[in-house]
């Protein structure tokens, strides 16, 4: 059975500034990122323990599934949901972030 998704509000503008940043080269691009993001999440709700618990993040509930080689999808799972965190790049440093 899969679970419910719910986004964070610091996810949902991680998800802007990401499309608005590659929009800036390419409206297309951005759309389709957006729909990939989406498309994880649905993935995730499936299959909640596809991501990985990372030995340098304290909070060991948090889980981080690479999309692409370059986005990090930051959940957790909280009984019948998937909570997304966080949706960071391969240029932010990630465990700074989320300790």
């Amino acid at each position: 059975m899969n679970k419910s998704v719910f986004i964070t509000g610091i996810a949902k503008e991680d998800i802007t500034q990401i499309a608005e940043y590659i929009a800036t080269d390419s409206k297309n691009a951005s759309i389709k990122i957006v729909g990939d993001f989406y498309e994880t999440f649905e993935l995730l709700s499936n299959f909640p323990e596809t991501g990985s618990v990372k030995d340098g993040i304290k909070d060991k509930t948090i889980r981080i599934y690479t999309m692409k080689k370059n986005f990090a999808i930051v959940y957790r799972i909280v009984n019948d949901k998937i909570e997304i965190l966080r949706i960071l790049t391969r240029y932010q440093n990630i465990f700074a972030i989320l300790n």
